[in-house]
C-alpha cells in the first residue's frame, strides 16, 4: 500500500518591517498600546534600515524605550534590532506629523470661499471636527433582463 508523505507544516513568515512606519504598524498589530504610544509621542526618526533605528528622543521619553522597542522587535521579527536613542536632528514624531496635517487641513477649510461665506452669514459659528469622507463607490452597471439580445 502507498504511504503518505508526512506533511511539513511551514512556520508562519515573521514580519520584516522595511520602514519606520511599518515598525509602528507592527507594534499596533501586536496590540502593544503603551509601546505604540511611546514611539508615536517620543521618537523623532533620524535613520532607519531593517534591523536598526536611530532616533532623537523627545523630552520626557521613558528611559527604557529603546530597550523595550528592541526587545519586542526581536521577539516579533526573529532578528536582533539595534535601537539607538542618541541621534540628533530627527524628523517629526508621528503625533507631531498628525497635528501638523490636521492644522494644515483646518487652514485649508477655513480659507475655502464657501466656508468663509457661511461663517460671515452666521456670526459666532465655529468649525468643529473636520472629517474626511470615503470616496463614493462606483457600482457596476447590471443590465436589465429585457436589455439582453438573443
Amino acid at each position: 500500500s502507498a504511504q503518505l508523505a508526512p506533511r511539513v507544516m511551514a512556520a508562519p513568515a515573521l514580519p520584516d518591517p522595511q520602514s519606520f512606519e511599518q515598525v509602528v504598524a507592527l507594534i499596533g498589530e501586536k496590540r502593544e498600546v503603551g509601546l505604540q504610544m511611546d514611539v508615536q509621542r517620543f521618537v523623532r526618526p533620524v535613520a532607519f534600515k531593517p534591523g536598526a533605528i536611530t532616533y532623537e528622543s523627545v523630552q520626557g521619553a521613558p528611559i527604557d524605550l529603546a530597550r523595550r522597542l528592541s526587545g519586542r522587535l526581536k521577539e516579533w521579527t526573529g532578528r536582533t534590532w539595534l535601537i539607538a536613542a542618541n541621534g540628533q536632528g530627527g524628523g517629526e514624531t508621528i503625533i507631531e506629523i498628525d497635528r501638523r496635517k490636521r492644522s494644515e487641513e483646518r487652514a485649508e477649510v477655513e480659507a475655502d470661499p464657501f466656508v468663509i461665506a457661511i461663517m460671515s452669514a452666521f456670526p459666532g459659528a465655529k468649525i468643529g471636527e473636520i472629517r474626511t469622507t470615503a470616496a463614493p463607490v462606483e457600482l457596476p452597471v447590471i443590465p436589465d433582463e429585457g436589455d439582453e439580445e438573443d
